[in-house]
């Protein structure tokens, strides 16, 4: 071992400065909300309920991009009202589904986007099950834009908050997709990331396996299903994920995300035959 002892440093500053994680500002995210915003006369805006009713059903309706520009262009209008930052936040997170993976700008800020209205809704008083389980989810997709001797601590935040989520609805779907996520990422961290880790949560695919299981159960979106096929495939069960794929393409999309995902679960299952 002696022999590759003066590769330990030089790999060790590489991963300093490769993983310090994308800068993603408050300006930026400032710029980024107002890209195309709607902003609506006033005399278009309809009774508060009425636009929250409208965004559930462009969301229902698999028509996440209309429903993103509405909750946007309400939250920008009252911006003090948690329902509203909540909304928001989930319509960032669905965006997400619609970027191309590519696009690592948007991406980013989209997801730093959700995390900033899901931690303001909290703030404003919002602390039901599925505003924690969305500030959870939030942070989950926010961990890879932090400092790496940042992100152990940044994915166990993300854990407590999910189980905050849990103990006030035990089968709160986002909470449970957001635990099983992260203890796939966990479980099937590249090397050098374990190697530069610290204090890293305590997670196992059988873990991952439980959480995905009971967030289809709960709610048997494609989203769900992708995850626990994800998991099964890094438990080397790739029929068991191939079968769960098939199952969930031959089902009609029922769910918000269904539609967007479709491309990445007939993608998934080609590399599994």
């Amino acid at each position: 071992m002696k022999h590759l002892a003066p590769l330990v440093l030089p790999l060790a500053l590489l991963c300093l400065v490769g993983c310090a994680g994308p800068s993603v500002s408050p300006d930026e995210v400032l710029a980024w909300r107002g890209e195309g915003l709607l902003a609506r006369p006033a005399e278009q805006r309809g009774m508060r309920a009425d636009d929250r009713a409208e965004v559930e059903r462009l969301r229902n309706a698999d028509e996440l991009d209309a429903a993103r520009q509405l909750a946007l262009a309400l939250v920008a209008e009252d911006p003090n009202v948690p329902e509203l930052q909540y909304l928001a936040s989930r319509a960032e997170s669905d965006g997400l589904f619609l970027m191309d993976s590519s696009d690592k700008r948007s991406r980013n800020l989209a997801a730093e986007s959700a995390r900033q209205y899901a931690l303001r809704a909290w703030q404003l008083g919002a602390r039901d099950a599925a505003a924690e389980a969305q500030l959870a989810w939030t942070y989950g997709t926010t961990t890879h834009l932090q400092p790496m001797f940042e992100r152990s601590r940044h994915a166990r935040l993300t854990i407590d908050i999910a189980e905050r989520a849990l103990g006030i609805d035990p089968e709160e779907p986002t909470a449970l997709a957001t635990l099983a996520v992260v203890n796939l990422r966990l479980q099937t961290l590249p090397w050098i990331a374990n190697v530069m880790a610290s204090d890293v949560p305590d997670s196992s695919l059988e873990a991952a396996e439980d959480y995905a299981r009971r967030a289809v159960a709960a709610l048997p979106s494609r989203e769900n299903r992708l995850i626990l096929a994800k998991v099964l495939v890094a438990a080397d069960r790739k029929e068991e994920a191939r079968r769960e794929l098939e199952s969930a393409l031959a089902e009609p999309a029922r769910f918000p995300r269904d539609g967007a995902l479709t491309p990445e679960l007939r993608t998934l299952l080609a590399t599994l035959g």
